[in-house]
């Protein structure tokens, strides 16, 4: 009888062991699993972060492009406009010249006609 409640014993010990083994196992297992998912979304947030982050880089890159072409364009109108004012300037003296060669060509022509 002693043995049988020593085997008794004895399994029962085994089979709280293993119980005990199994459930610090599905603890762990469970932890792992807990740490996986929170590894997971911390992955997914970071590459949320990241094209978040490479959206608006581009977007103030096009924005900076936007505004140089913008610059540019503004610098080549005036610079147009000057050298536009500058042509009609020199085009007007050209003119006033001609006009006055003219006159006085035209001016000599008669005082030669009358000598």
């Amino acid at each position: 009888m002693k043995t049988i409640f020593k085997s008794l014993f004895i399994a029962a010990a085994v089979a709280f062991s293993a119980t005990s083994c199994t459930q610090e196992g599905k603890e762990n297992a469970d932890a792992a699993a807990a740490n996986t998912e929170a590894a997971a979304e911390n992955a997914g947030d970071a590459a949320a972060a990241e094209a978040t982050n490479a959206a608006n880089a581009t977007e103030a890159a096009a924005e900076n492009a936007g505004q140089a072409i913008e610059n540019t364009a503004e610098n080549a109108a005036a610079k147009t406009e000057v050298a536009a004012d500058k042509a009609a300037a020199e085009t007007k003296e050209a003119a006033a010249n001609a006009a006055a060669a003219t006159e006085k060509a035209a001016g000599d022509a008669k005082a030669e006609l009358k000598n």
